[in-house]
C-alpha cells in the first residue's frame, strides 16, 4: 500500500496510524467531523485533510483505515464499499504494522496509556528505536506516536468491540479489568472472556506480564490455566512473582522497590504522583527487564518520565488555584484522582470539573460516578459528551440527572452548567477561594481547562 485514507483522523489511535504510516513514506489522506491538533500535526507534515464527510473526499487510495467510532454509513466508507476499495478498522491495521516486528501491547481499564508512554521512555532511553502507538500525547515525544527503526513496536490496545484482538504481538501487559464499555460488554464475564482471549493470543515465543493483584485478572488464569502461556504476575501481594515493596511518598510522589524471590532488582522513584503509578511502572519495569533492558537504564528512564498530557497534567493557575486536567472518565478514575489531589494539597478544598463521557457510560454505571464525585468538595458538571452512542442511550439519561443525583445524595456544592462554553464565566464568578481545580474527563472539556487558565491566569 503506498495510499492510505483515514476516516476519523481526528481520533487519537487514528491519527497515530496515520502519522506512522506518513513516515513510513506513504501518502495519506484524512477525513473527520473536527480539526483538532491532531489534524494539524499530520497536515503540517502533508495529509490532505477534508473536514466533515463526502464520497469525493475519499480519492484514490490502496485502501482505507477507519475508526471504530465511524460507522459503515459513512458516505466515504460506502464509496469505499462501492468501488472494492479495502477497508481496515484502525485496530486491524494496528495489527498489520505490527506484524512485522515484535509487538507489545498493553491494555486494562485504566492505566494503559502511562504504562504504554512508560515503556516508550524505556525503551527509548536504552537505543531500542522503537515504533509506538499510544493513547495520549506522550510528553517525552511531544506525540502520540514514534515511527521508530527498530524491533519493537510498543502499542496500547483497546478492550471495546474486542479490537485488541486483532493486534499480533509476542507480548501482553494487564493492568487491571474493571465493568466498562458496557455499551458493548453483556457484563464483567464477558468483558473477563475478551481479556483471557487477548492473553491467549499472545505469541508463544514471549510472555504475558499481568497485574497479580487485580481479583478480575487473576479468574481469567484460573478459569483457563492451561490455555494461556507465559504470565509473570506482579504486585504487592506475596504470591507474585514481582513484588512491590517498601512504598514511600514524598508530596504525593512515589518509590518503591521491585523484587524478586526476596531480592532487589529495581529501585524506583517516579516523577510523577499518584500510588496507582507504582503498578504502571512496575508493570513496564519486568517487561522491560525480561527482555533484556538494564536495570540502570530503566530507572532513570522512570525517574525523568514526564508523563502524558491529560493524565493528571498541571496546567497552571486560576486565581491562585492550581489546575489540573486529567482524562478519568470512568469512577474509578475519578476517586483516584481525587484521592492523589487531597494527599498533594491535605489543606485545600478540591473542585472538579466533571464532563460526562457516553451516555451509555454514565447511565450504566450512575451510582458509581454519583459515589466517586462526591468525594470531592465541590462538583460543576456540564452535559455530556457522546462519542458512539446510540439514540436509545442518549435519550436514557442527561448531565441533569447526575446533577440531581447528585444534589440528593449531598445537598449543596454541586453546580450544573449546560454548555461548556459558558464554564469560563461561571468559574470567573465563583472564584473559588483556597482550592484546586481539577478538569475531568474524556472529551473536549480538557479545551475548557485550557482557556480558563489563559483567560484567568
Amino acid at each position: 500500500m503506498k495510499n492510505i485514507h483515514f476516516i476519523g483522523v481526528s481520533g487519537i489511535g487514528v491519527s497515530a496510524v496515520a502519522r506512522i504510516a506518513m513516515e513510513s513514506g506513504m501518502y495519506i489522506s484524512g477525513s473527520a467531523i473536527e480539526e483538532n491538533e491532531l489534524t494539524a500535526g499530520l497536515q503540517k507534515r502533508g495529509m490532505a485533510f477534508h473536514l466533515g464527510h463526502k464520497p469525493e473526499y475519499l480519492g484514490n487510495p490502496d485502501a482505507v483505515v477507519k475508526s471504530a467510532a465511524v460507522p459503515e454509513s459513512n458516505p466515504e466508507v460506502k464509496e469505499a464499499r462501492k468501488r472494492g476499495i479495502p477497508v481496515y478498522l484502525y485496530s486491524q491495521y494496528l495489527g498489520m504494522l505490527m506484524s512485522v516486528r515484535q509487538g507489545i501491547a498493553v491494555a486494562g481499564t485504566h492505566g494503559k496509556t502511562t504504562t504504554t508512554a512508560m515503556l516508550a521512555r524505556i525503551f527509548s532511553d536504552a537505543g531500542l528505536n522503537p515504533a509506538v502507538v499510544c493513547g495520549g500525547v506522550m510528553s517525552d515525544f511531544s506525540s502520540n506516536a514514534l515511527h521508530g527503526g527498530g524491533e519493537y513496536f510498543i502499542a496500547e490496545a483497546c478492550e471495546f468491540n474486542r479490537s485488541f484482538l486483532h493486534l499480533k504481538k509476542r507480548y501482553s501487559i494487564v493492568t487491571n479489568i474493571e465493568p466498562d464499555h458496557l455499551d458493548y460488554y453483556r457484563d464483567i464475564d464477558d468483558i473477563k472472556t475478551a481479556f483471557g482471549d487477548f492473553l491467549y493470543s499472545t505469541d508463544s515465543r514471549g510472555f504475558s506480564v499481568i497485574n497479580g493483584d487485580d481479583l478480575n485478572v487473576t479468574d481469567i488464569l484460573k478459569a483457563e490455566p492451561d490455555a494461556i502461556g507465559r504470565c509473570i504476575n506482579v504486585g504487592e501481594a506475596e504470591s507474585n512473582e514481582f513484588r512491590i515493596s517498601r512504598i514511600r511518598s514524598t508530596n504525593g510522589r512515589y518509590s518503591f522497590d521491585l523484587t524478586e524471590n526476596r531480592q532487589t532488582l529495581l529501585s524506583i522513584d517516579l516523577s510523577m504522583p499518584g500510588r496507582f503509578n507504582c503498578m504502571n511502572a512496575a508493570l513496564a519495569s519486568v517487561c522491560s527487564f525480561r527482555i533484556g533492558i538494564d536495570a540502570e537504564c530503566i530507572c532513570q528512564a522512570l525517574k525523568t518520565f514526564k508523563g502524558i498530557e491529560r493524565r493528571f497534567e498541571l496546567l497552571g493557575q486560576i486565581y491562585g488555584c492550581p489546575v489540573y486536567s486529567d482524562y478519568a472518565h470512568h469512577p474509578t478514575e475519578i476517586r483516584v484522582t481525587i484521592a492523589t489531589l487531597r494527599q498533594m494539597y491535605p489543606s485545600k478544598k478540591i473542585i472538579t470539573v466533571f464532563q460526562p463521557h457516553q451516555y451509555s457510560r454514565t447511565r450504566l454505571l450512575f451510582d458509581g460516578f454519583v459515589s466517586a464525585l462526591n468525594t470531592a468538595d465541590g462538583i460543576l458538571l456540564t452535559d455530556i459528551y457522546r462519542q458512539r452512542d446510540n439514540e436509545q442511550y442518549a435519550a436514557s439519561v442527561s448531565g441533569r440527572d447526575l446533577y440531581t443525583g447528585l444534589k440528593k445524595s449531598r445537598g449543596g456544592s454541586v453546580w450544573f452548567v449546560e454548555e461548556k462554553e459558558d464554564i469560563p464565566g461561571f468559574i470567573k464568578r465563583m472564584q473559588f477561594g483556597d482550592a484546586v481545580l481539577v478538569f475531568m474527563g474524556a472529551g473536549d472539556i480538557d479545551v475548557v481547562a485550557r482557556d480558563c487558565v489563559r483567560l484567568f491566569s
